[in-house]
């Protein structure tokens, strides 16, 4: 009758420690779950299924993952003020020393004869891509008898605006925003 509860308390240990280890176990990301176990090793960030990739970048091009029309509607749905896009490009940050690049997806367009863009960070995944994140910051210009606005970057930073002619009472409003929904689903 001694060994009883003791034997009892036992078993009851076991079954925890089971469930605990068969709970670890199903947490382990798959080698098909957000990226294979190689880019995990390299200690490159995964990117979170919501994400979106953007571009790839190859030693003699670049490839739009995500063709550059669709890009076009969703900055305009992002805008949602009458903004027409008619310019997508990538670009990378001007960086100093050796530190690694940023880059950024803009859009460009106008919106009642008025230039305006949008610039998105982008995150990458390794082995040159880069995806857009839906937490991404969003920097909007509007540009007020400017033709041509353009970002100011710092350290690989957008800073501020410049407008591209010295015109009397030309300026570059930066407005900045810390999320997007780009690419967000409607629910």
């Amino acid at each position: 009758m001694k060994f009883l509860p003791r034997l009892l308390g036992l078993g009851l240990l076991s079954l925890l420690v089971l469930l605990l280890a068969m709970s670890c176990e199903s947490m382990k990301p798959s080698a098909n779950e957000y990226g294979s176990p190689n880019r995990m090793a390299k200690g490159t960030a995964i990117e979170a299924p919501e994400s979106r990739q953007i571009v790839h970048f190859t030693d003699s091009s670049t490839e739009y993952v995500t063709p550059r029309s669709e890009l076009a509607r969703a900055f305009i749905r992002q805008f949602n003020d009458g903004t027409v896009i008619d310019k997508i490009q990538v670009r990378k940050a001007p960086a100093e020393g050796g530190t690694a690049p940023n880059y950024y997806v803009i859009g460009m367009g106008l919106r009642n004869g008025m230039f305006r863009a949008m610039a998105l960070p982008l995150n990458t995944g390794g082995d040159n891509t880069y995806y857009l994140r839906p937490n991404a910051e969003r920097y909007t210009i509007t540009g007020s008898n400017c033709p041509m606005c353009f970002f100011n970057f710092e350290n690989g930073r957008i800073v501020g605006t410049t407008c591209g002619e010295r015109i009397s009472g030309a300026t570059c409003d930066l407005k900045v925003e810390s999320n997007n929904t780009l690419f967000s689903r409607a629910r």
